[in-house]
């Protein structure tokens, strides 16, 4: 095991009320879907049903080689009712319904097998490609077919990260239930890409569990502190690697590959199993719910079907997407999930003013400043809500926000330049580019301000005056001459 491994800044959640159990459970095959042509890495592909055609579980039903994309799949058996461009998460996409018949079958991949060792490269590529696997990540897995702007032999390391920064987690017990599953999931993706060096980023939390990964792979072992956002990939790139590159720019870029543990599993299933991927591993996560735990269900299945029955009784809730903190909030739920859900978050919507709400002793109330009782309790579990808990205040420089800042800006200034609206290059000269939209410098302000809200609108107002991220990043890259590679 590698030496104890961290960051700048960022923050630690603790015991968080609404933690999913360990506990999976498999949902009952839809009635209907609805799949979105659009899904993970990737752009749209090419529609290749029409409505009132017969299709299977795991029938490729769209593809595109023009483009970077991976193929996308039927997920149950039935008939397609209808195709039709919607908004899927805030982008215009064709959205193909499907009436099932109930039956849990589904097509296998060709040329899979256990004795995948057997298989040429070319082949094991093949079938991650046409299994859709191709497409997680987050740019992709590389294969010589367009599924990641950099191609398998360009790529030096891969990071396999299964660290706890959240407030909420997928569960890695959960996962592997089979730890040599994530073994041979690994010697796969060597495979395919035998040049890289294959980096597990656990957190100190989860090091056991991988007691049995071979020896190949374990002097690659990086034991991270499971601070928030050590999981976004330019914390990850740089903590692991000690590479530099400019945030919000790509880390294959640098010749870096970066998966979650579900999807190296997804990997196997695919190679061994022969399984496409139409369905996902979910943690229903929060304190609207009855009972947080896991779930496995098919990709395309209606949020509504999978949440509904579960939330609490005349409790107004409201939804994210796989990150309380920067994640996308789910505000229609006739939508379908995809390939890059992991966490469904359903938070108590409460929008009560509480007056004067700092000088309460706040005993279950989550603290940065630990003026607050429950800094003084930590086994006690920390309540959630989307109340800010006090009005906004001016600021009192307290210079909480620049401490958690993982990218090392100073949010407070940031947001005072575009409050007075000074949007010129001294904005771009303090890195305002640079910010991940993490969320945390809003998090931990005692003053309520919406800093990372500022932030992000002192960009896009840089961004129609003609200064744009990737300006800024040729400047860095002109400043570094081969520091980092292209």
């Amino acid at each position: 095991m590698s030496k104890y491994k961290t960051f700048r800044g960022g923050y630690r959640f603790k015991n968080f009320q609404g933690q999913p159990d360990d506990v999976l459970e498999n949902v009952p095959i839809p009635l209907q879907v609805k799949i979105p042509l659009w899904q993970g890495f990737g752009a749209e592909v090419d529609c290749l049903v029409k409505a009132g055609d017969k299709v299977s579980a795991g029938q490729i039903i769209g593809r595109s080689e023009q483009n970077v994309s991976s193929p996308v799949h039927a997920t149950i058996n039935g008939t397609v009712r209808n195709i039709i461009r919607s908004n899927y998460l805030d982008q215009s996409c064709l959205i193909v319904s499907i009436d099932g018949d109930g039956s849990s079958e589904y097509q296998k991949i060709p040329d899979a097998s256990s004795n995948w060792r057997q298989l040429s490269t070319d082949q094991i590529e093949d079938i991650l490609y046409t299994s859709g696997v191709s497409a997680l990540g987050y740019e992709g897995i590389p294969t010589r077919f367009n599924s990641s702007i950099i191609q398998p032999g360009d790529v030096e390391n891969v990071i396999v990260q299964m660290i706890g920064s959240e407030p909420y987690n997928l569960s890695p017990r959960i996962l592997l239930q089979d730890k040599k599953i994530l073994v041979e999931g690994l010697q796969i993706l060597h495979k395919v890409m035998p040049g890289a060096n294959f980096h597990l980023a656990l957190d100190n939390n989860h090091k056991r569990i991988l007691q049995e990964v071979s020896e190949e792979f374990i002097k690659y072992e990086q034991n991270l502190k499971p601070k928030f956002p050590q999981n976004h990939k330019a914390i990850l790139v740089k903590t692991v690697l000690g590479k530099r590159f400019p945030y919000g720019y790509s880390a294959a870029n640098i010749g870096v590959v970066i998966l979650d543990l579900q999807s190296v599993l997804q990997v196997y299933e695919a190679v061994v199993e022969g399984k496409p991927l139409i369905e996902r591993t979910i943690a229903l996560c929060g304190t609207a719910l009855k009972k947080p735990l896991h779930i496995k269900a098919r990709i395309g299945t209606i949020l509504n079907d999978l949440i509904g029955s579960r939330m609490k009784d005349d409790i107004p809730a409201r939804f994210v997407l796989n990150s309380l903190l920067s994640g996308m909030a789910l505000d229609d739920l006739l939508l379908p999930i995809d390939r890059t859900y992991s966490q469904i978050m359903a938070i108590h919507e409460n929008r009560d003013r509480e007056f004067l709400a700092f000088i309460r002793p706040g005993s279950r109330r989550d603290s940065y400043s630990h003026t607050f009782m429950s800094s003084f309790l930590p086994e006690v579990q920390r309540t959630c809500d989307t109340n800010r808990h006090g009005e906004e205040r001016p600021c009192i420089s307290c210079n909480y926000c620049e401490e958690v800042c993982p990218v090392n800006i100073i949010p407070h200034i940031l947001s005072k330049y575009v409050q007075r609206s000074i949007i010129d290059e001294t904005l771009a000269n303090l890195h305002i580019f640079d910010c991940i939209q993490c969320g945390l410098c809003s998090y931990v302000c005692p003053s309520k301000i919406p800093l990372a809200q500022h932030i992000k609108e002192g960009t896009e107002m840089l961004s129609e005056q003609g200064c744009t991220r990737d300006q800024c990043i040729l400047h860095y890259f002109d400043n570094i001459k081969g520091e980092t590679r292209l």
